[in-house]
């Protein structure tokens, strides 16, 4: 059954949906009448069903200069619902599209971090897609961990795709056995890659820094990850990771 509560999950007022129902209820009211049966003034009344009018939820008429409205079919409820949601797709596209200009004007007012934390491998995996979205170089610090918990078909995939989205890697790894494995591949994935003595890092941790963002990836016993965005911590962060390379 049509209520008012259901109405109102697709953008309509307690008063535009009680009016609407009235509409379903009565068949043709005209304004006067509508304001009595709702309990709202004449004027809300009107600026009611101008609005719903402008929805196509109902329709008005004129017969001999006496104004009144009647319900359209329950179909237009779900036309609204398809318009309004290709609405909020463009409106999703344009945000995502503006994001990084907004954040650069927010980042010269401020330098609060942005934090978003991330859990499980799904959770890893959105971390991985954000690199791939932000189309700027990657320097991160490996873990052998990543591997043994994404599987070697995850990464094959995501190093295919970052290489085609033509994104430089500079890659700082331990030495291990492994790793030569994989470091074999590293040209046809743009990797630039940093030899680390093997007991310099051990942690189940990886960072990764791209663009303004700072990501810390734990493969550790609880699968998490964290995105900060500053472009000061990355560019610590960054600092930090070329340094190592300097000490070696």
């Amino acid at each position: 059954m049509m209520t008012p509560d259901l109405l109102k999950t697709i953008g309509l007022t307690d008063s535009q949906a009680k009016t609407y129902l009235l509409l379903i209820e009565k068949g043709e009211l005209s304004p006067p009448e509508v304001s009595k049966l709702s309990g709202e003034s004449r004027t809300n009344t009107y600026m009611i069903l101008d609005k719903l009018a402008s929805l196509g939820l109902i329709e008005k008429s004129s017969n001999n200069n006496r104004i009144s409205y009647r319900s359209l079919n329950p179909v237009a409820i779900e036309k609204l619902v398809e318009e309004r949601r290709k609405q909020f797709i463009e409106a999703e596209q344009a945000i995502k599209h503006a994001m990084p200009k907004m954040l650069s004007y927010f980042y010269t007012f401020t330098e609060k971090p942005g934090i978003r934390l991330l859990e499980g491998v799904e959770g890893l995996k959105e971390i991985y897609a954000d690199t791939l979205r932000t189309k700027q170089d990657i320097y991160f610090l490996r873990t052998p961990k990543e591997i043994q918990t994404l599987g070697d078909e995850y990464f094959e995939k995501y190093k295919k795709r970052r290489a085609d989205l033509g994104i430089a890697t500079y890659a700082f790894t331990t030495e291990k056995d492994d790793s030569r494995q994989y470091s074999q591949s590293d040209k046809i994935y743009n990797v630039i890659r940093t030899w680390l003595p093997e007991e310099s890092y051990t942690a189940p941790v990886e960072v990764d820094v791209y663009g303004d963002k700072t990501a810390f990836l734990s493969y550790g016993e609880d699968v998490m990850g964290v995105i900060i965005q500053s472009p000061t911590i990355a560019t610590a962060m960054k600092q930090l990771l070329l340094g190592l390379s300097k000490n070696e």
